[in-house]
Protein backbone atom coordinates (compact mmCIF):
# COMPACT_ATOMS: atom_id res chain seq x y z
CA UNK A 1 0.00 0.00 0.00
CA UNK A 2 1.78 3.58 -0.95
CA UNK A 3 0.68 6.17 1.31
CA UNK A 4 1.26 10.06 -0.47
CA UNK A 5 3.49 11.61 1.17
CA UNK A 6 2.33 15.51 2.22
CA UNK A 7 4.64 16.82 -0.98
CA UNK A 8 2.84 14.35 -3.22
CA UNK A 9 -0.38 15.68 -2.07
CA UNK A 10 0.95 19.66 -2.58
CA UNK A 11 2.19 18.47 -6.05
CA UNK A 12 -1.69 17.13 -6.89
CA UNK A 13 -3.51 19.70 -5.89
CA UNK A 14 -0.72 22.49 -7.79
CA UNK A 15 -1.62 20.11 -10.75
CA UNK A 16 -5.53 20.21 -10.29
CA UNK A 17 -5.11 24.22 -10.07
CA UNK A 18 -2.98 24.63 -12.70
CA UNK A 19 -5.56 22.75 -14.96
CA UNK A 20 -8.35 24.97 -13.56
CA UNK A 21 -6.43 27.88 -14.38
CA UNK A 22 -5.96 26.59 -18.08
CA UNK A 23 -9.34 25.54 -18.35
CA UNK A 24 -10.64 28.84 -17.03
CA UNK A 25 -8.14 31.05 -19.76
CA UNK A 26 -9.41 28.53 -22.42
CA UNK A 27 -13.34 29.61 -21.21
CA UNK A 28 -11.86 33.17 -21.45
CA UNK A 29 -10.01 33.25 -24.73
CA UNK A 30 -13.18 31.15 -26.24
CA UNK A 31 -15.57 34.06 -24.62
CA UNK A 32 -12.96 36.77 -25.73
CA UNK A 33 -13.46 35.28 -29.48
CA UNK A 34 -17.01 35.05 -29.33
CA UNK A 35 -17.07 38.45 -28.10
CA UNK A 36 -14.82 40.21 -30.75
CA UNK A 37 -16.23 38.39 -33.60
CA UNK A 38 -19.84 39.79 -32.83
CA UNK A 39 -18.48 43.25 -32.23
CA UNK A 40 -17.05 43.36 -35.49
CA UNK A 41 -19.43 41.79 -37.42
CA UNK A 42 -22.27 44.80 -35.67
CA UNK A 43 -23.22 47.32 -38.75
CA UNK A 44 -22.06 49.76 -35.91
CA UNK A 45 -19.11 51.53 -35.32
CA UNK A 46 -17.97 50.05 -31.65
CA UNK A 47 -14.91 51.66 -29.60
CA UNK A 48 -13.32 52.39 -26.31
CA UNK A 49 -11.47 55.08 -24.74
CA UNK A 50 -9.17 55.75 -21.74
CA UNK A 51 -9.29 58.73 -19.99
CA UNK A 52 -6.92 60.69 -21.93
CA UNK A 53 -9.27 59.86 -24.98
CA UNK A 54 -6.62 57.11 -26.38
CA UNK A 55 -8.32 54.23 -28.45
CA UNK A 56 -8.07 50.96 -26.45
CA UNK A 57 -10.87 48.95 -28.60
CA UNK A 58 -12.03 49.97 -32.64
CA UNK A 59 -13.89 47.34 -33.90
CA UNK A 60 -14.06 46.79 -37.89
CA UNK A 61 -16.50 49.57 -38.40
CA UNK A 62 -14.57 51.91 -36.34
CA UNK A 63 -11.96 51.51 -38.53
CA UNK A 64 -13.35 51.75 -41.65
CA UNK A 65 -14.54 55.58 -40.25
CA UNK A 66 -11.10 56.07 -38.81
CA UNK A 67 -9.85 55.55 -42.98
CA UNK A 68 -7.43 52.28 -41.00
CA UNK A 69 -7.29 48.57 -41.76
CA UNK A 70 -5.93 47.55 -38.60
CA UNK A 71 -6.46 48.00 -35.10
CA UNK A 72 -2.94 48.16 -33.96
CA UNK A 73 -2.94 51.28 -35.86
CA UNK A 74 -5.57 53.32 -33.30
CA UNK A 75 -4.98 51.83 -30.37
CA UNK A 76 -3.27 54.46 -28.01
CA UNK A 77 -4.47 57.22 -30.04
CA UNK A 78 -6.85 60.05 -30.02
CA UNK A 79 -8.90 61.37 -32.36
CA UNK A 80 -6.46 64.23 -32.78
CA UNK A 81 -4.56 61.65 -34.55
CA UNK A 82 -6.72 60.00 -36.76
CA UNK A 83 -8.93 63.07 -37.99
CA UNK A 84 -8.96 66.64 -38.86
CA UNK A 85 -8.36 69.19 -36.54
CA UNK A 86 -12.12 70.44 -36.19
CA UNK A 87 -13.60 67.30 -36.27
CA UNK A 88 -11.89 66.00 -33.63
CA UNK A 89 -12.17 69.06 -31.24
CA UNK A 90 -16.05 68.35 -31.92
CA UNK A 91 -15.88 64.56 -30.63
CA UNK A 92 -13.50 65.82 -27.69
CA UNK A 93 -15.95 67.79 -26.25
CA UNK A 94 -18.62 65.15 -26.16
CA UNK A 95 -15.62 62.66 -25.05
CA UNK A 96 -15.04 65.15 -22.32
CA UNK A 97 -18.55 65.67 -20.60
CA UNK A 98 -18.73 61.73 -20.42
CA UNK A 99 -15.20 61.24 -19.08
CA UNK A 100 -15.14 64.27 -16.63
CA UNK A 101 -18.53 64.65 -15.94
CA UNK A 102 -19.87 61.32 -16.02
CA UNK A 103 -22.20 61.76 -18.05
CA UNK A 104 -23.82 60.32 -21.26
CA UNK A 105 -24.41 61.53 -24.62
CA UNK A 106 -27.14 59.77 -26.58
CA UNK A 107 -27.94 59.73 -30.33
CA UNK A 108 -25.94 62.81 -31.17
CA UNK A 109 -25.61 63.54 -34.46
CA UNK A 110 -21.88 64.07 -35.60
CA UNK A 111 -20.32 65.09 -38.92
CA UNK A 112 -17.34 62.59 -39.33
CA UNK A 113 -15.71 63.82 -42.19
CA UNK A 114 -16.38 65.33 -46.07
CA UNK A 115 -15.08 63.31 -49.14
CA UNK A 116 -15.18 64.40 -52.14
CA UNK A 117 -17.80 67.31 -50.75
CA UNK A 118 -19.72 64.46 -49.39
CA UNK A 119 -20.77 64.85 -45.73
CA UNK A 120 -20.61 61.52 -43.84
CA UNK A 121 -22.90 61.87 -40.28
CA UNK A 122 -22.68 59.28 -37.33
CA UNK A 123 -25.70 59.04 -34.87
CA UNK A 124 -23.19 58.41 -31.99
CA UNK A 125 -24.04 57.59 -28.23
CA UNK A 126 -20.96 57.38 -25.70
CA UNK A 127 -20.98 56.00 -22.12
CA UNK A 128 -18.61 56.19 -19.01
CA UNK A 129 -16.73 52.66 -18.66
CA UNK A 130 -16.99 52.46 -14.39
CA UNK A 131 -14.96 50.26 -12.50
CA UNK A 132 -16.05 48.40 -9.41
CA UNK A 133 -16.16 51.32 -7.32
CA UNK A 134 -18.04 53.38 -9.83
CA UNK A 135 -15.11 55.41 -10.65
CA UNK A 136 -14.46 56.44 -14.06
CA UNK A 137 -12.08 54.57 -16.41
CA UNK A 138 -13.14 55.69 -19.56
CA UNK A 139 -15.62 55.47 -22.36
CA UNK A 140 -17.49 53.04 -24.77
CA UNK A 141 -18.75 54.43 -28.36
CA UNK A 142 -21.12 53.49 -30.24
CA UNK A 143 -21.88 55.20 -33.92
CA UNK A 144 -24.20 54.42 -36.61
CA UNK A 145 -23.65 55.92 -40.24
CA UNK A 146 -26.87 58.00 -41.03
CA UNK A 147 -25.02 59.65 -44.37
CA UNK A 148 -28.13 58.31 -46.40
CA UNK A 149 -30.57 59.52 -44.09
CA UNK A 150 -29.09 62.71 -44.21
CA UNK A 151 -28.90 62.71 -47.71
CA UNK A 152 -32.57 61.74 -47.74
CA UNK A 153 -34.00 64.33 -45.68
CA UNK A 154 -32.24 66.74 -47.54
CA UNK A 155 -33.28 65.74 -50.69
CA UNK A 156 -36.56 65.89 -49.26
CA UNK A 157 -36.36 69.27 -48.32
CA UNK A 158 -35.17 70.15 -51.82
CA UNK A 159 -38.03 68.51 -53.34
CA UNK A 160 -40.29 70.10 -50.67
CA UNK A 161 -38.88 73.42 -52.13
CA UNK A 162 -39.42 72.54 -55.71
CA UNK A 163 -43.45 71.07 -54.81
CA UNK A 164 -44.02 74.19 -52.98
CA UNK A 165 -42.23 76.48 -56.07
CA UNK A 166 -44.72 74.68 -58.51
CA UNK A 167 -48.10 75.10 -56.88
CA UNK A 168 -46.80 79.11 -56.40
CA UNK A 169 -46.79 78.80 -59.99
CA UNK A 170 -49.98 77.21 -60.28
CA UNK A 171 -52.11 79.01 -58.22
CA UNK A 172 -50.60 81.87 -60.36
CA UNK A 173 -51.51 80.58 -63.40
CA UNK A 174 -55.39 79.78 -62.10
CA UNK A 175 -55.15 83.51 -60.38
CA UNK A 176 -54.48 84.57 -64.37
CA UNK A 177 -57.43 82.01 -65.77
CA UNK A 178 -59.68 83.83 -63.11
CA UNK A 179 -59.63 87.19 -64.22
CA UNK A 180 -59.98 85.60 -68.24
CA UNK A 181 -63.84 86.06 -67.89
CA UNK A 182 -63.44 89.00 -66.93
CA UNK A 183 -61.86 90.42 -69.54
CA UNK A 184 -63.07 88.99 -72.01
CA UNK A 185 -66.64 90.12 -70.61
CA UNK A 186 -65.74 93.45 -70.81
CA UNK A 187 -64.68 92.87 -74.46
CA UNK A 188 -68.25 91.79 -75.28
CA UNK A 189 -69.78 94.03 -73.27
CA UNK A 190 -67.64 96.58 -76.29
CA UNK A 191 -68.97 94.19 -78.46
CA UNK A 192 -72.60 94.36 -77.15
CA UNK A 193 -72.41 98.47 -77.07
CA UNK A 194 -71.21 98.12 -80.67
CA UNK A 195 -74.12 95.74 -81.87
CA UNK A 196 -76.64 98.51 -80.27
CA UNK A 197 -75.30 101.31 -81.86
CA UNK A 198 -75.03 99.98 -85.10
CA UNK A 199 -78.34 98.69 -85.07
CA UNK A 200 -79.60 102.28 -84.31
CA UNK A 201 -77.57 103.05 -87.48
CA UNK A 202 -79.26 100.71 -89.16
CA UNK A 203 -83.02 101.82 -88.59
CA UNK A 204 -82.01 105.07 -88.92
CA UNK A 205 -80.60 104.31 -92.35
CA UNK A 206 -84.02 102.35 -93.09
CA UNK A 207 -86.04 105.21 -92.42
CA UNK A 208 -83.97 107.95 -94.11
CA UNK A 209 -84.25 105.64 -97.44
CA UNK A 210 -87.70 105.51 -96.89
CA UNK A 211 -88.43 108.42 -96.19
CA UNK A 212 -86.02 109.72 -99.67
CA UNK A 213 -87.47 107.04 -101.83
CA UNK A 214 -86.24 105.75 -105.47
CA UNK A 215 -83.22 108.01 -104.01
CA UNK A 216 -82.41 106.00 -100.78
CA UNK A 217 -82.36 102.85 -102.34
CA UNK A 218 -78.69 102.29 -101.97
CA UNK A 219 -78.74 103.72 -98.20
CA UNK A 220 -81.55 100.84 -98.24
CA UNK A 221 -78.98 98.61 -99.38
CA UNK A 222 -76.48 99.60 -96.77
CA UNK A 223 -79.02 99.80 -93.87
CA UNK A 224 -79.87 95.68 -94.80
CA UNK A 225 -76.24 95.06 -94.63
CA UNK A 226 -75.42 96.80 -91.38
CA UNK A 227 -78.93 95.31 -89.44
CA UNK A 228 -77.73 91.83 -90.31
CA UNK A 229 -74.18 92.79 -89.33
CA UNK A 230 -75.47 93.71 -85.77
CA UNK A 231 -77.68 90.61 -85.64
CA UNK A 232 -74.67 88.89 -86.03
CA UNK A 233 -72.62 90.37 -83.48
CA UNK A 234 -75.33 90.42 -81.08
CA UNK A 235 -75.41 86.46 -81.40
CA UNK A 236 -71.93 86.09 -81.18
CA UNK A 237 -71.56 87.71 -78.39
CA UNK A 238 -74.89 85.78 -76.58
CA UNK A 239 -72.43 82.25 -77.56
CA UNK A 240 -69.78 84.33 -76.12
CA UNK A 241 -70.71 84.92 -73.14
CA UNK A 242 -72.65 81.15 -72.71
CA UNK A 243 -68.71 80.08 -73.26
CA UNK A 244 -67.73 82.42 -71.03
CA UNK A 245 -70.25 80.79 -68.18
CA UNK A 246 -68.46 77.60 -69.05
CA UNK A 247 -65.28 78.69 -68.47
CA UNK A 248 -66.01 80.48 -65.30
CA UNK A 249 -67.82 77.22 -64.09
CA UNK A 250 -64.64 75.14 -64.87
CA UNK A 251 -62.28 77.99 -63.33
CA UNK A 252 -64.54 77.70 -59.81
CA UNK A 253 -64.41 73.78 -60.23
CA UNK A 254 -60.40 74.26 -60.83
CA UNK A 255 -60.54 76.48 -57.77
CA UNK A 256 -62.36 74.25 -55.30
CA UNK A 257 -60.55 71.14 -56.44
CA UNK A 258 -56.74 72.83 -55.57
CA UNK A 259 -58.04 74.77 -51.99
CA UNK A 260 -59.20 71.06 -51.26
CA UNK A 261 -55.98 69.80 -52.22
CA UNK A 262 -53.94 72.35 -50.46
CA UNK A 263 -56.60 72.19 -47.06
CA UNK A 264 -56.54 68.14 -47.00
CA UNK A 265 -52.68 67.06 -45.47
CA UNK A 266 -52.90 70.06 -43.15
CA UNK A 267 -56.40 69.11 -41.55
CA UNK A 268 -55.17 65.59 -41.83
CA UNK A 269 -51.63 66.48 -39.80
CA UNK A 270 -53.97 68.70 -37.31
CA UNK A 271 -56.22 65.34 -36.17
CA UNK A 272 -52.81 63.02 -36.18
Amino acid sequence: MVVDTGLDLEIRSLQEAQETIEELQRQLRREKLLLRTIVDNLPTAIYAKDLEGRKILANTIDLGNAGVETEAEVLGKTDFDLFPKHIAEQFWRDDAIVLKKGQSIVDREELLAEENGEERWLRTSKLPLRGERGEILGLVGFGHDISLEKRLEKENADAAIRIREQQEMVEQMISDLAAIPEKVGNLVNGITYVARQTKMVSINATIEAARVGELGRGFQVVAEEVGHLSDRSTEAATQVREAIADVESLVSKILEVWSEGNTLPKSQGRSS
